[in-house]
């Protein structure tokens, strides 16, 4: 939680930009070099005995720092802002009252750590460090003895160092200052670590929080292997074992966990799994491929071509098909960093197989200009624009010189664009172009299939951003849930999703559109019930989130079959 914390402050302060623009951190934010590289590229760089910190904004990491550390920050000019996680505020609270009644402190905790130097700075020069329980022996006499512990200390020891302080003094008084988070995943590692033939460990080997966990593991007696990204995987060495656990420290990013798990699941397979894990990699084939959306896009297109009131066409669902498809495989290439932070399998499968998908997703818009034409100029007019919108969306129009005065040089850079294009494609290609082969003139009955379709895609790429929000804050995107925040944008779903209850509610009673619009209702229950399971987080990882989400569009085909069915 405090790493997160860290993070969110910092790249709230690298937005808002203090004074010149610069942005420090006092010492390294994060224990993993990964992701401090990409920090660097957005400008945020770790403060130096040479940096000139006059007008810039300092943050101070969630390990917080002494008393005087911060003055001679404020000294030099800069702007503190502090980060410090509200655990380790606690501790130095309690060392600060118990050091001004005149108190000792012992600190159990890793020597050198910044989170114990910081620590230290409020106990008034009265503060010892135990990192090994002998060395509780050859402290000094103390007539009061206040007693705290590093915020990530294994929890064992310090219940053993608490004993042996009060058998050795009288007045001493104990906090269980260990964040709480931090004993129960240490709990759950050695359940975990029983159970399993090796475990594995993920995080930066600069993280005390990290590398406790590895002692931890290996202390149960089960192999453990510390590595910082999936490269340093051994798998030959992984072959000695059928059983593999995988864990990480606080602060490894969610993306280098998701690489490590998607490798050691793709090499260790036991005999009786591999029918199951070669029809996981099916999917996985057809999800990465964005055949699943396309086929996603074309059920929508059915089912908004019924809901209008007019006769499917196969052309109609071909062209959302082929749009879908062909948006979706180009925005993977252009969109690489993104791909590579909140979906590391996916980004290796397209390096992979880089020219054959760049070459379909060229295919698969020629085709479904081809398509258009061939049906109205109306429709290939309105691909066109609409594949004029993806090409220019990350393009810088606006020159560089009136950035000052427009802020945005580009589509991609407003907040909430990136969601809101994507659902007008959606849009436009399963409603608005069957309407617009018909020629028809009833416009509330295009608005409400277009308003379904828009509110499916929307709910889908809201959700999806929810849960990749770590990375493209990183990566500086302001996605919808980065400019207004998680709670916010968890308001408008559902108020979205209300409304277009509603208006699937009366829109045939109005007579918009057929009476399908009653059948569409299962698709609103059905968007409301994966939003729950992503909010607590019952579904995050691997390829369930996008299977779930995306099944909406074709759940909306399938209902619409059943009502056409019933009307022969």
């Amino acid at each position: 939680m405090g790493v997160r914390r860290a993070m969110d402050i910092l790249l709230d302060a690298a937005n808002e930009k203090n004074g010149d623009g610069k942005v420090y951190t006092d010492g390294p934010l994060i224990h993993n070099p990964q992701v401090l590289e990409y920090l660097e590229k957005r400008g945020i760089h770790v403060v130096d005995g040479q940096t000139d910190l006059s007008r810039t904004t300092v943050v101070i990491r969630a390990h917080g720092v002494t008393p005087n550390r911060r003055k001679e920050i404020e000294g030099r000019g800069a702007k503190v802002c502090d980060a410090t996680c509200p655990h380790v505020m606690r501790v130095q609270s309690i060392i600060k009252k118990y050091a001004a009644q005149g108190y000792s402190t012992v600190i159990v905790g890793d020597k050198g750590h910044a989170e114990v130097i910081g620590l230290l700075g409020y106990a008034e020069g009265k503060g010892y460090v135990v990192q090994e329980l002998e060395e509780i022996e050859s402290l000094p006499p103390m007539d009061k003895v206040c007693i705290v512990a590093q915020t990530t200390q294994d929890r064992r020891m310090f219940k053993e160092a608490i004993e042996r302080l009060k058998k050795r003094y009288a007045n001493c008084e104990s906090f269980e200052t260990i964040c709480s988070s931090t004993y129960k995943r240490q709990d759950e590692i050695i359940s975990l670590s029983k159970s399993v033939d090796a475990m594995i460990v993920v995080g930066g080997r600069g993280s005390a929080n990290t590398t406790r966990l590895v002692k931890i593991c290996e202390s149960q007696g089960t192999p453990t292997f510390h590595v910082e990204t999936d490269a340093e995987l051994d798998l030959e060495k992984l072959k000695e074992y059928d059983t593999v656990g995988v864990t990480a420290g606080a602060s490894t990013p969610n993306w280098m966990i998701k690489r490590v798990v998607d490798k050691v699941h793709s090499f260790k397979v036991s005999n009786y799994r591999r029918l199951l894990f070669g029809m996981k990699s099916i999917a996985s084939y057809c999800i990465w491929s964005c055949m699943y959306a396309a086929l996603g896009a074309a059920s929508l297109s059915y089912a908004s071509t019924v809901l209008l009131g007019i006769q499917p066409r196969f052309s109609f669902c071909l062209i959302a098909a082929l749009f879908i498809f062909s948006m979706q495989v180009l925005n993977r290439f252009s969109n690489k960093e993104a791909v590579a932070l909140n979906e590391p399998a996916s980004e290796k499968f397209y390096e992979k197989k880089r020219t054959l998908f760049i070459c379909l997703g060229i295919t698969g818009a020629v085709a479904s200009f081809i398509l258009g034409l061939m049906l109205s100029r109306s429709i290939f007019f309105c691909i066109f624009l609409a594949s004029l919108f993806g090409i220019f969306y990350r393009l810088e129009i606006i020159p560089k010189r009136m950035s000052k005065i427009i802020r945005y040089r580009s589509l991609e850079k407003i907040p909430g664009s990136k969601e809101i294009f994507y659902s007008i494609a959606w849009a436009v290609s399963t409603a608005l172009i069957p309407f617009l082969e018909v020629q028809r003139s009833f416009v509330p009955s295009l608005l409400t299939a277009m308003a379904f379709a828009f509110s499916l895609a929307f709910v889908r790429a809201v959700v999806i951003d929810i849960r990749d929000i770590q990375g493209d804050r990183i990566l500086g995107k302001e996605t919808i849930p980065i400019a207004i925040g998680k709670e916010r944008t968890k308001t408008i779903l559902i108020i979205i999703t209300a409304v277009i209850a509603v208006l699937l509610l009366l829109s045939p009673w109005l007579g918009w559109v057929t009476t399908l619009g009653y059948y569409l209702l299962p698709c609103v229950a059905y968007a409301c019930g994966y939003q729950y399971l992503f909010q607590k987080k019952m579904v995050t990882e691997g390829l369930l989130p996008e299977t779930i989400a995306d099944f909406n569009f074709i759940l909306a085909g399938i209902m619409a079959f059943i009502w056409k069915s019933g009307h022969f």
